[in-house]
């Protein structure tokens, strides 16, 4: 750590996230301070407070419905503490609730092996039941069934039946030129945080998943594209871009998959990769004049990022041409010619 960070950096840190948390006490369910208070956290080295606070915020989204934010929420808390129980069991339930079951059994598996590690045999069995119960030919139940002190036939009993799951409201599928248009700024926490409105427009992007979208599985493509948005949104790039890849192979939502893998590629820094999935997406047959624009600015958006200002100006004043009040071309325009 530098002097400068040393005698301003953490200090700045530590203030805000006082002030986070005293703004959390007042309106402790805003997922919006709740994110906040989760990145500080993380930026500060404090993982376990920050798996609680992003655990927090998935259960916030998990009971709004929005479950592909609250699934990648709950692996977001697994990926900053994988020794923690409680989000592998958040995220088997929700799993469980969702119709996934070998997901679920998975997470239930993960659960029961942290526990016999800490030495809690009964609740590791109990789990490993349930995971059995769920999926019986998962490799793993049938490598521990004989090591636990219990009846090999009891691992497969059935459990009793959960609770049935709350109906979900029908949403509307995301819209890609709404998206497009979003920009979303940092926020600052300050003395007047109590007022502050959710800008994020995390709302209008993850939509709850109807409970006969996920009958299909993992296969789903609706399914797969909002998990993607939701993993895109929580910083988990790489399992977006899986599961954009996904979307891709099943035939379905093709235009919007390309564009948002495209984006994402250029968000981890791999600018040919970004490129080249844009430009898929531009050579369908579906894409029409308009959403052609739409990824011809991302393009050009990954050629400024990539430092080719040459190309990127190029495809700026092509799309000038033919829509001169597009998004912030003027603007970009001039500044790469510099101008400004």
């Amino acid at each position: 750590m530098s002097l400068f960070d040393s005698l301003f950096g953490k200090k700045k840190a530590s203030k805000e996230i006082r002030a986070c948390e005293g703004a959390l006490e007042k309106r402790p369910d805003d997922a919006v301070l709740l994110k906040k208070l989760g990145d500080l956290y993380l930026k500060a080295n404090m993982s376990e407070n920050a798996a609680d606070i992003y655990l927090r915020l998935g259960d916030t989204y998990n009971e709004k419905g929005f479950y592909p934010k609250a699934i990648a929420l709950y692996k977001q808390a697994i990926k900053i503490y994988p020794g923690w129980e409680k989000p592998h069991e958040k995220l088997a339930e929700l799993y469980q609730e969702q119709g996934f079951t070998r997901e679920a059994a998975t997470q239930y598996v993960n659960l029961s092996e942290i526990l016999e590690k800490n030495g809690e045999n009964d609740a590791a069995t109990m789990f490993m039941q349930k995971a059995a119960e769920l999926d019986p030919s998962h490799k793993t139940v049938n490598k521990k069934a004989k090591a636990f002190d219990v009846r090999e036939a009891g691992m497969m009993d059935p459990l009793p039946k959960t609770a049935p799951k709350p109906a979900v409201k029908k949403t509307d599928f995301y819209d890609l030129n709404t998206e497009l248009d979003k920009e979303i700024g940092d926020l600052n926490i300050d003395a007047s945080a109590e007022n502050l409105v959710d800008d994020t427009g995390v709302d209008s992007i993850f939509k709850a998943i109807e409970e006969t979208a996920s009958q299909e599985g993992k296969d789903d493509p609706l399914f797969l594209y909002n998990m993607g948005l939701a993993y895109r949104e929580t910083g988990l790039l790489d399992e977006a871009v899986e599961s954009f890849n996904k979307v891709i192979t099943t035939g379905e939502k093709l235009f919007d998959a390309y564009i948002m893998l495209g984006i994402t590629y250029r968000e981890k820094g791999l600018f040919s990769e970004s490129l080249q999935a844009l430009k898929q997406g531009a050579s369908l047959d579906e894409a029409s004049p308009d959403m052609k624009i739409g990824i011809l600015y991302e393009i050009a958006q990954t050629y400024k990022t990539l430092g080719d200002n040459q190309n990127a100006l190029s495809i700026f004043r092509e799309i000038q041409k033919e829509h001169r009040d597009f998004k912030d071309v003027e603007v970009e325009i001039v500044r790469l010619a510099g101008g400004g």
